[in-house]
């Protein structure tokens, strides 16, 4: 039993044996997390290839469309998991439609391949699997369903400098081609 100046009980004898028992239960973890082997330099590279606040810009062709959409919007990544990942919200206005999307991004040291795992607000749900190409990612062609219906999407990611990226999406379905061009410039960057 712990006692405080005036007396007063602070931790009776079973909140001392739990407090032990938690230490106990945790010791293991941390003294796994101390001789973990470092982190390969692509799960930071990927880190900080996506942390910060973007702005997006450009295009979506629909299937059937003459024209492309206008498409503007932000997505905010922040450090997440003791920096082994970001977890990211996209939010944009294709056309006057507001899309949101859930999304983290890290490097799996075990695959040797970049996650993408994104929640959207129309319905997709997606796992990319891609491999760092110098500052370029090549996700594996994502095959999904929305509404029943199958599609393929082929994506990658061209990192022109510290500040800027390039997305370009394919969604191949029934209708026709989906494309999705945009430029994202990371706030900070200095004017061209």
């Amino acid at each position: 039993m712990f006692k405080d100046l005036s007396g007063r009980v602070l931790v009776s004898g079973a909140g001392v044996a739990g407090i032990f028992r938690v230490l106990l239960a945790v010791a293991p973890l941390l003294a796994y997390a101390d001789s973990a082997p470092p982190a390969p330099p692509e799960v930071k590279k990927t880190v900080d290839a996506f942390a910060g606040h973007w702005t997006l810009t450009g295009t979506d062709r629909e299937p059937g469309n003459t024209t492309a959409a206008a498409v503007n919007g932000t997505m905010d990544c922040k450090s997440a998991a003791l920096n082994a990942a970001v977890s990211c919200l996209i939010a944009a206005d294709v056309s006057g439609s507001r899309v949101e999307a859930a999304t983290v991004i890290g490097y799996s040291p075990d695959e040797h391949l970049v996650r993408w795992m994104e929640i959207s607000s129309t319905g997709e749900y997606h796992d990319h699997h891609g491999r760092w190409n110098g500052n370029r990612i090549e996700f594996e062609p994502l095959t999904y369903a929305v509404a029943g219906e199958r599609m393929t999407e082929y994506f990658s990611l061209s990192f022109v400098s510290d500040h800027q990226m390039i997305w370009k999406a394919t969604t191949k379905m029934r209708e026709g081609e989906s494309r999705l061009e945009l430029s994202a410039t990371r706030a900070g960057a200095k004017a061209p």
